[in-house]
């Protein structure tokens, strides 16, 4: 200041121009050896920079360093003067706000620019200035729209005492190979509740040790709407979540944290079916909880089925009793022919009288009980409406507190005239008894005519008794005919319920479709294509487990496959439609005993659905055609593409990638997603925390069985020796590679 302005006498208070155009700043500062930038002032304004001509501009752009030192336009208000300064300099700079306060309360009052730094040092600002599209936003600060984790505070273990706090954008644990890095995310795992997909045992392990007996881990949460939680876990004990006043709320932990993702280390290298698992994964709560549930319709299913299997026998059964009735019948006629029946006629039209009230009387009883157990089961009560006001529809309210009052007052009703019919079940029972005391009364004179026939050949006491049995034979062969003719209504209920659940089935899928191809959509690299109940290979695997010891082999089962598309098809062509299918691709011994297992196990069957396929593409190759790493570059992608999760944990997502990809594809994810997801990852891969622009840097160095995190960001110099030393090998190695990667340049 004192060389620009030397010979101008109070300069700083007249908006004085120092003796230098622009070329001779550049060259005297140079001159200092020291690092500094320029924020061009006022350039719309009265003789700001916008004001030099194109010749000018193109005579500035020859001046050495001018595009490394200029950084910033400052009340830049114009955008043609943007795309000039672009057309001009073939760059373009940060746009900042400023004042020219007199006084120190004054700052700050004009227009803001504000900048993500994390440090306070020169470094950052002009770095942020610098990576001016991610690091800097003027007029209004910032703000989180999605939950997001904290903090991290542990008690007890190896991390004792230790709290690890967090950015809601990209957090890294770096450190070398058992440094414990995997540790912390663990544990973070294990508080949010969050299952492994394998090595579980390991894993949950790792929680132990790391926790260590009687340990708690307590993390706090940001939800969406900025409210702060606690949530709180010992070993061995479940997770509870308290509120800022340390209520205990009894709600699960996705009532703050939308779609929590964890992935362990190589759990995004698993066999081919992992694509399927991960998009159920991704999208399949949203998409189950808004479509109506499947399982009424299974059980629909399932009930027909019962129905349908109880009745299978019905006509041998009848063929059966048409014999006992024709047997009973014949015995009869002999009693008949000899005069027996006639003389026994009136003890046998007592007995008959007897039994059919007996008989009758076992219904109603049978009847009266399952009322009452309906009439248990209830559970609408008169105090539904209590304390309950309406604001807005006061009128609608008290209607419908009168309906229900009348609907309570009818089942109260019900529930009194139980005690009447109890009452006329007695007096029911008690025509039993009259009937008893006269035949008790009669017997002297039954007992006479008894002798009176003296037949020896016969056996007097079995003609009562064998048109008992008549009457009851008679009574079992009209009950089996009822139920004969609702054979076609549980099949078709089952069909009904069958189409419904198809229909539903569908209706999820093409909510899959819908969320896919916005996926596809999003990005090139990555494409997925669905197949509605498409993953014939898992059906197929059910086939041969639940099927075992039936001798059917593999090409016959690949028939059912390719003929049915799922269970419930195949279970309805051989119970329902009598294996019209099943027998062209079976012989008779298979076919019977698939049926046979069928029929035992057809409930649990029927709920095993088909899965739809799920086929990614990567760089339009089928996944399952690429190196394993390039396959977990896919689906590192195909996660970073959601945008309905707060949350993502991956343990070392590197570990099957190469570095290419990591920068060229998963690196620019990171850095265009972070800002709607919070990213905690651990990695020994240096392109992570340095081109992702690490918001959060945790260094973890396991020693002495005690844990050490210390924390830091990307604009620390502490941290950036950490990441030299862990991650590039040294400072010597670095520097060599530095050299090594300027003389290719």
């Amino acid at each position: 200041m004192t060389e620009a302005f030397a010979g101008i006498a109070n300069h700083e208070n007249k908006n004085a121009r120092c003796k230098f155009d622009l070329r001779n700043v550049i060259e005297t500062l140079n001159g200092y050896g020291k690092d500094y930038f320029i924020i061009l002032a006022h350039v719309d304004q009265k003789n700001g920079f916008f004001e030099c001509s194109d010749s000018v501009m193109s005579d500035i752009k020859e001046t050495a360093d001018f595009a490394n030192r200029v950084i910033g336009l400052q009340k830049l208000r114009n955008r043609e003067s943007l795309e000039r300064f672009y057309r001009c300099f073939s760059y373009h700079c940060a746009c900042v706000e400023g004042s020219d306060p007199k006084a120190m309360d004054q700052i700050g009052k004009g227009d803001r620019t504000y900048i993500k730094i994390g440090d306070l040092s020169y470094d950052a600002v002009k770095f942020a200035l610098i990576d001016f599209s991610n690091r800097v936003v003027c007029k209004d600060k910032p703000k989180t729209t999605h939950g997001y984790v904290k903090s991290i505070s542990f008690e007890g273990g190896r991390l004792d005492g230790t709290t690890i706090e967090l950015s809601p954008e990209l957090n890294t644990f770096i450190g070398i190979r058992g440094s414990g890095k995997s540790s912390a995310l663990e544990v973070l795992r294990y508080a949010l509740d969050l299952k492994p997909s394998c090595d579980v045992d390991y894993k949950n392990n790792l929680v132990d040790i790391t926790l260590g007996s009687g340990g708690q881990v307590i993390v706090k949460v940001v939800d969406k709407y900025e409210k702060e939680y606690e949530i709180r876990r010992i070993v061995k004990e479940k997770t509870s979540i308290v509120d800022a006043n340390d209520k205990d709320l009894g709600i699960s932990i996705d009532t703050i944290l939308h779609n929590i993702l964890y992935f362990g280390q190589k759990d995004l290298s698993q066999g081919a079916s992992f694509e399927a698992e991960l998009l159920d994964k991704l999208l399949g709560d949203n998409i189950k909880s808004s479509v109506e549930d499947t399982s009424k319709f299974y059980e629909k299913m399932s009930e027909s089925l019962k129905s349908l299997l109880a009745i299978k026998n019905i006509p041998d059964e009848i063929s059966d009793l048409e014999t006992t009735k024709s047997n009973l019948n014949h015995k009869i006629r002999i009693f008949e022919e000899k005069g027996i029946a006639e003389k026994l006629s009136k003890q046998t039209a007592f007995d008959l009288d007897r039994q059919k009230i007996n008989e009758i009387g076992c219904e109603i009883e049978k009847t009266i009980k399952d009322i009452k157990d309906c009439l248990k089961k209830i559970t609408i009560n008169v105090n539904m409406f209590d304390e309950y006001n309406s604001e807005y529809n006061a009128k609608e309210i008290e209607e419908a507190r009168g309906i229900l009052s009348s609907i309570i007052q009818i089942i109260e009703n019900m529930k009194r005239e139980t005690d009447t019919v109890d009452g006329n079940h007695a007096e029911y029972k008690s025509i039993l008894k009259s009937i008893d005391v006269k035949i008790e009364s009669l017997k002297g004179e039954f007992a006479e005519i008894k002798r009176q026939i003296n037949d020896p050949q016969e056996d007097i006491e079995a003609y009562p008794e064998l048109k008992i049995k008549l009457q009851e034979t008679e009574g079992q062969l009209k009950k089996l005919s009822d139920s004969l003719t609702k054979k076609n209504f549980f099949e078709n209920s089952f069909r009904t319920a069958l189409r419904n659940r198809n229909e539903l089935l569908q209706k999820q899928f093409k909510l899959y479709e819908t969320a896919v191809k916005k996926i596809n959509d999003s990005q090139s690299e990555l494409s997925v294509q669905l197949g509605f109940k498409g993953d014939k290979e898992k059906f197929k695997e059910y086939l041969k487990l639940d099927f075992r010891g039936s001798s059917i082999k593999d090409t016959k089962y690949q028939s059912l496959v390719d003929n049915f598309s799922d269970y419930a098809a195949l279970i309805e062509d051989v119970l329902i439609d009598g294996g019209v299918k099943c027998k062209e691709k079976l012989t008779e011994t298979e076919y019977i005993k698939l049926r046979e297992k069928i029929e035992v196990q057809y409930q649990d069957l029927l709920i095993k659905e088909t899965p739809n396929s799920v086929e990614m593409f990567y760089h339009n190759k089928p996944l399952k055609q690429h190196s394993l790493g390039q396959r977990t570059s896919a689906l590192v992608l195909f996660i970073l593409t959601q945008k309905e999760n707060d949350v993502l944990i991956i343990d070392q997502p590197e570990d099957d990638l190469d570095n290419k990809v990591i920068y060229d594809e998963v690196i620019k994810s990171i850095c265009l997603r972070k800002k709607d997801i919070q990213f905690i990852f651990a990695t020994h891969n240096a392109n992570i925390p340095v081109l992702g622009d690490a918001e959060k840097i945790l260094v973890a160095e396991l020693s002495d069985d005690v844990l050490k995190i210390d924390q830091g960001n990307i604009d620390a110099p502490e941290t950036h020796k950490q990441i030299v030393s862990i991650m590039e090998g040294g400072q010597e190695a670095f520097d060599k590679r530095k050299k090594i990667y300027s003389s290719w340049r």
